[in-house]
């Protein structure tokens, strides 16, 4: 995390704080480093940055890691710091499928984790506390204290809201209602200050984006695709929000309103359906017969996902090709309804649509090109990122933590001082 203003609205302004924060953001990169170090990176004298260095290790946010090499010319050994290994950051996943629980130090280093396959329970207190009880026997293993653990996550699917800790709603889970206190469910099992945050999966697995400098100038769409469709909308290194959080919620924009299948927002012809799986395999059985030497064709419906059809696509088999030319043009529409109002400089899939073909991005651009206002050269850049999506999202949750966590006026302060 690099803050290019190492004053917040919410941080004191006196200059020695000003001075603790962007010491602390040098160690945010992970790693040991020297007073030196630090100096010659931030531009502050050594002497400077050492007070800093000596206020963080007593209040134990940094540690000694010991004396360094020797400089080529020869001296004094340096002495080392690091963020403290002993302070950690919780992750915790529930989406529909999926239960991980990512256990961090505060220097961003993995120390465990959980990974199971269940799906949701139908209550959604039985699922937090499904969660919890786990994150309890995770932290218990790995011997973390409740006073060592800074900072807790829960990425799920959903509108959430990030004052109350509520899911607003989910069309992934609509049994559970509205306005589901997810917070207030989680904090049972963690100490009372314990900072715990609520995301979207979308905008969860989307910060990682957020770490490239060269994205900081510019507007992003990353669309999120796996056991539903939404997106993240980035401005100048700024995730968007919104007062109803629905701002990326583009799975549920209505391109069809004529269709028939009622999607779990209760809307009809919403982009989720029109490119889910369930749809796919149905076009397929529609189509089979028209194509009897497609290798795509011959496989049963319920193996058939996302993936390998854009797999058969690649190698040239006509059925395939036709579904790919089919969500190409759905997404055609939806990326010309998105620019209308965000104007985005690169769009990025991931998830399902991450394994693109060719043929997919060819007709994509070509669909595009119909719009007169876009210009010769194409309307934006399209990136389709790999990475798989629980890397993405463990990687967005330490970072999101990484930010609220070490974006706290106290942390900054001795007992008694103000800003």
């Amino acid at each position: 995390m690099d803050r290019k203003n190492p004053i917040s609205p919410s941080m004191p302004s006196d200059l020695k704080f000003a001075n603790r924060i962007q010491v602390i953001d040098a160690f945010l990169s992970g790693g040991a480093l020297s007073a030196s170090d630090i100096s010659a990176q931030i531009g502050l004298s050594r002497q400077t940055v050492m007070k800093s260095i000596q206020f963080f290790l007593r209040s134990g946010l940094l540690v000694s890691e010991g004396k360094g090499s020797s400089t080529s010319v020869g001296g004094k050994r340096p002495e080392l710091f690091a963020l403290s290994g002993q302070k950690y950051f919780l992750c915790v996943t529930l989406w529909p499928q999926d239960l991980r629980i990512h256990l961090y130090t505060i220097g961003k280093q993995l120390v465990d984790s959980l990974c199971l396959t269940i799906p949701l329970p139908r209550d959604p207190k039985a699922a937090i506390d499904n969660a919890g009880q786990l994150s309890l026997r995770l932290l218990e293993k790995n011997r973390v204290s409740a006073g060592d653990l800074c900072a807790v996550s829960l990425s799920t699917s959903g509108t959430v809201d990030y004052q109350t800790g509520c899911l607003k709603y989910s069309s992934q889970s609509p049994q559970w209602g509205t306005d589901v206190p997810l917070r207030e469910y989680l904090k049972p099992y963690f100490a009372g200050d314990t900072l715990i945050f609520l995301e979207n999966a979308g905008k969860m697995t989307a910060r990682p984006f957020l770490l490239e400098p060269e994205l900081a100038g510019k507007r992003v769409l990353v669309i999120f695709s796996c056991w539903g469709l939404s997106s993240c909308l980035i401005e100048k290194n700024h995730i968007l929000s919104g007062k109803n959080s629905l701002i990326g919620e583009i799975g549920h924009m209505v391109i069809d309103p004529n269709d028939p299948e009622q999607c779990g927002c209760g809307s009809h012809g919403c982009l989720e359906r029109l490119v889910s799986e369930g749809r796919m395999r149905w076009l397929l059985e529609r189509l089979r017969g028209e194509n009897p030497a497609s290798p795509l064709g011959r496989l049963p419906a319920e193996r058939v996902t996302i993936p390998e059809i854009f797999r058969h696509s690649q190698k040239g088999d006509p059925l395939a090709r036709e579904l790919t030319d089919y969500l190409a043009r759905v997404f055609a529409t939806a990326l010309r309804n998105i620019s209308l109002v965000f104007d985005p400089d690169l769009i990025v899939f991931q998830g399902d649509f991450a394994q693109a073909d060719d043929s997919f991005d060819q007709r994509l651009r070509e669909y595009l090109a119909e719009f007169q206002y876009y210009p010769a050269g194409g309307p934006f850049e399209i990136r389709y990122d790999q990475r798989p999506l629980p890397e993405m999202d463990a990687l967005g949750s330490y970072t999101a933590l990484a930010e609220r966590y070490f974006d706290a006026p106290d942390l900054y302060m001795e007992p008694g001082e103000e800003g």
